[in-house]
């Protein structure tokens, strides 16, 4: 096996040997179409120590099958190394005893099981970053190590894992020009047939803001994105929490308003599937953790539809989450509409906020404390009406977890922010076009609008 690696490692292109070099624990090999990326996956899998044990996983069983497997196999046969392979269980053991399991991500739940060594995501940007996340959660075995081949996919979870320079993770980018093996005309075709920034994506490997229409265009990530909001905290100022509520995605941003600049200073954050969904109270203990002393007052923005009674329990969702904050610190009170505002209303609300509204500064987050937040602001988009949020219901796309934490924001925005010239229109529901606060008590909880 030692000669066969050697062998193997004297044919890498630069930015492949530059990735197997690479000594952090996570890393990335990022290139466009045909730059090397599987083989360089492939072969890092043979780089690891006897005995260990491992998974190799692509985003759909049918990738895993015709690309991944299939060039793995053919490296492994040439150099005579696999001791036995079990299609049925998708299982192979190599002569020095490692072991590699081979799946999918189509079901990321199924992944949850095995006590790994190292794994092993081809074509990550298809996938959620559930997926990463949980492979982490698997590492409890020696080497304890993971990396990722994929050609990018907008600025999405693995530009804020890869690309900013973190601790711990290092990347490797190239272009489709990088691989002096492939036949002289295929980048040349490439360019050709690509344009614009997919050709800057697909070609040259690169993130770039992929968006055709975004919503949220007056966000910047120079003017709204700071270091260090989070330490600007003032226990005795209220506390904004911007909620939406889903079952797969829950992101809720925590806002302050100081000398009259709004900040986020953090996001409530859980994205997550059966058996562990995320849920409201859990969401709500987060938040207590966080801040466990507040004394200047929660005050609950979030989404109307969200105060309907579910039919089997009785109870509304915000009933759910006032619960979960009973024997909080302070007060806690609720600035929730009867009818949501229209959709264009509520992203131009959060456009003027991100702008400065009326006497307010500019909106600024805190940069490593709201990953969702900012992610949303970049990519989130118009649908092809103009009127409306795209929406991505395909769970392997990284997009699909899009649009909850910009969501929950919007609502806060439309009833809060210091409007000069937007008219508080809403979506009309059994002929409610205006804003009603219920006034009631519930378990000594101050409940209603001010």
């Amino acid at each position: 096996m030692s000669r066969a690696q050697v062998d193997i490692n004297l044919k890498g292109t630069d930015p492949q040997m530059q990735f197997w070099a690479a000594e952090e624990r996570y890393r990335a090999f990022v290139g466009g179409v045909g730059s090397g990326k599987t083989f360089a996956g492939c072969v890092e899998v043979l780089r690891q120590p006897a005995k260990t044990r491992g998974a190799i996983i692509a985003p759909t069983y049918r990738m895993l099958q015709d690309a991944t497997l299939q060039t793995f196999l053919e490296m492994a046969r040439k150099a005579d190394i696999i001791r036995e392979w079990r299609r049925s269980d998708m299982l192979m053991t190599l002569e020095n005893g490692t072991e590699i399991l081979f799946r999918s991500a189509d079901d990321p739940d199924k992944l949850r099981g095995p006590n790994l060594g190292w794994f092993w995501l081809d074509e990550a940007a298809m996938m959620p970053e559930l997926v990463f996340d949980l492979m982490i959660g698997r590492l409890r075995l020696n080497p304890g190590r993971g990396w990722v081949t994929t050609t990018p996919k907008g600025m999405n979870w693995l530009y804020n894992l890869f690309g900013k320079g973190r601790e711990g993770y290092s990347l490797t980018q190239c272009s489709t020009r990088s691989n002096i093996f492939l036949p002289k005309h295929f980048s040349g075709t490439l360019m050709e047939k690509y344009k614009g920034v997919f050709l800057e994506q697909e070609e040259g490997g690169k993130f770039v803001e992929w968006v055709d229409a975004p919503a949220y265009d007056s966000f910047s990530s120079v003017r709204n994105v700071k270091k260090g909001i989070r330490s600007r905290y003032q226990s005795t100022l209220p506390v904004f929490l911007a909620c939406d509520f889903n079952a797969r995605v829950m992101i809720w941003g925590v806002v302050q308003i100081i000398e009259n600049q709004p900040m986020v200073l953090t996001e409530i954050a859980m994205v997550g599937s059966s058996p562990r969904p995320p849920s409201i109270p859990r969401m709500v203990s987060k938040f207590r953790l966080q801040f466990p002393d507040h004394a200047g007052g929660v005050v609950i923005y979030g989404d109307a539809t969200g105060a309907a009674l579910a039919a089997q329990t009785g109870r509304t969702t915000y009933d759910i989450l006032l619960d979960a904050f009973k024997n909080y610190s302070c007060s806690v009170d609720m600035m929730v509409p009867k009818a949501n505002p229209a959709v264009a209303n509520r992203v131009r609300a959060m456009n003027n906020v991100l702008d400065g509204a009326g006497c307010w500064l500019p909106l600024v987050m805190d940069e490593d404390e709201t990953p969702f937040i900012q992610r949303d602001f970049s990519n989130v988009e118009w649908d092809e009406s103009g009127m409306r949020i795209k929406q991505i219901t395909d769970k392997l796309d990284e997009r699909s977890t899009l649009t909850h934490a910009s969501d929950g924001l919007g609502y806060w925005a439309s009833m809060d922010a210091p409007f000069a010239s937007i008219e508080a229109e809403v979506e009309k529901t059994d002929n409610q076009t205006d804003y009603d606060f219920p006034q009631v008590e519930y378990d000594g909880l101050a409940v209603g609008g001010f």
